[in-house]
């Protein structure tokens, strides 16, 4: 069953991933941003989800489905990584490094702030109890 909920994550979150880099796709940008914006989301999404989001649900297999299926296909390292080597290879060597710094500083702010809001949401339901 943890197979399911995974493949099911991973197949919602990989299409979703998909619609939304369709979206904010533009042809002739230098920089990446729908990947970023994928991947910052993603990660805060994370965030939350560990702290609060794993409070909703009862179902261990449900939350492996979210976290590693769903939100580990939904942010993806490689994509990242392909575009990173892509910039360096066409010799954007400063857009290449705006790139990670954003990437990098911005993925760790965005779980601080998904696991703050999260542990915020814990502890308001919990004084409502």
């Amino acid at each position: 069953m943890k197979i399911v909920a995974i493949a099911s994550g991973g197949m919602i979150g990989a299409i979703l991933r998909f619609w939304i880099g369709l979206l904010l796709f533009e042809p002739e940008a230098l920089f990446p941003f729908p990947t970023l914006f994928i991947n910052l989301g993603g990660t805060f999404i994370l965030g939350w989800f560990v702290v609060y989001g794993t409070k909703l649900f009862n179902s261990k297999t449900l939350i492996l489905g979210i976290q590693t299926g769903f939100l580990g296909s939904f942010t993806t390292f490689s994509t990242f990584s392909v575009e990173l080597v892509l910039l360096l290879e066409k010799s954007f060597f400063e857009i290449a490094l705006l790139y990670f710094v954003i990437s990098a500083l911005g993925g760790i702010t965005a779980i601080l702030l998904g696991i703050e809001l999260g542990s915020r949401l814990a502890k308001k339901a919990g004084a409502e109890q």
